[in-house]
Order: C-alpha cells, then sequence, then structure tokens
C-alpha cells in the first residue's frame, strides 16, 4: 500500500541536484552574477518543490516520474522560465544559454539527465532505497521499471547512444 504523497523535506536532495545542475549549466556561460544564479536556483528549487508537492512518491520512486520529468526541446519547460524569470531571463535568452535539448528526471533516490535526443543518460544524484521500499512487492505496490521515463525513451531508441562531452564547473 502507498505511503501517499512524499514531504518536501523528502525531496530536498533530489530537487537541489537538479536546480544545482541548471544552475552550474547557466554558470559555464558567464552571462549570469553569482547574485543572480543564486536567485535563480533558489527560485528553481522552490518552483520544483511546489511542483511535485502531490507527486512525489517515496515508496513506489517511478510512480509520477514522467510528470517529473523537466524537458527542453523546442519548447522552454515552464519550471525553469518561471525561476529565470525571477532574474529577468526570458525564455529566449535561456534558449540561448541552455541546451537545445535537454532532458532531466528528477525521482526519489535519482536525479538524472540527457543532453540531446541520442545522449548518454548520466546520474546527477543517486541514493540508496530505504530496504522498507525494496523487500519482496508485486505488481500492485511497485510500478514496473520499464514503465519508467527513462527506460520509454530508451526503448525507442532506433540508433546507438552518442556521446557528449559536457564540463560543468562549479
Amino acid at each position: 500500500m502507498s505511503q501517499g504523497y512524499g514531504t518536501k523535506a523528502e525531496m530536498v536532495p533530489e530537487v537541489t541536484a537538479a536546480a544545482s545542475f541548471v544552475s552550474r549549466l547557466l554558470r559555464t556561460t558567464g552571462f549570469l552574477s553569482e547574485q543572480q544564479l543564486q536567485i535563480f536556483s533558489e527560485g528553481l528549487q522552490q518552483a520544483l518543490s511546489e511542483h511535485y508537492k502531490h507527486h512525489w512518491f517515496p515508496d513506489r520512486p517511478q510512480k509520477g516520474s514522467g510528470y517529473r520529468c523537466i524537458r527542453i526541446n523546442h519548447e522552454m519547460d515552464p519550471i525553469i522560465s518561471k525561476a529565470a524569470g525571477r532574474i529577468g531571463l526570458s525564455s529566449q535568452q535561456l534558449f540561448r544559454l541552455l541546451p537545445r535539448e535537454l532532458t532531466l528526471w528528477v525521482d526519489p533516490y535519482e536525479v538524472s539527465y540527457r543532453i540531446g535526443e541520442d545522449g548518454s543518460i548520466c546520474v546527477l544524484y543517486e541514493a540508496e532505497i530505504p530496504a522498507a521500499n525494496s523487500g519482496p512487492t508485486n505488481s500492485n505496490t511497485l510500478y514496473n521499471s520499464a514503465l519508467n521515463c527513462k527506460n520509454r525513451v530508451l526503448m525507442g531508441r532506433t540508433s546507438p547512444p552518442k556521446n557528449y562531452l559536457m564540463t560543468v564547473s562549479s
């Protein structure tokens, strides 16, 4: 039986990892000041926590994965846009500063990303799932990992992944 919704405190490491990653991407451009980056990061953490508050299931980490997926691909993700608005950045400016195609998965116990449609999936944050959540289960209590957003993307791949080199400085 599901424990219900997670609390904001339960998602702090994952939300912090996601916001820090996007902030580091913006930092590499040299366009924003440290103060702007700090305001952006705090705003993104708040926006993500608010957005995920009814879609965070630590006892079923795959549940809600698609909802928690942050995506830039021909359109700017509205959560990133909201945080960027706090420092006066428009979607057009964000498109120039961030990768043209970025997918960021923020799930309980794991945060991962992919740059480009055929890029490799890289893990930013990973925590061990508590023993209570990893014991014997049946299909009614835990979603099959093949149903998560990342695995659905990989199942549809028709070409081998292309490796992208990305350096992010702190």
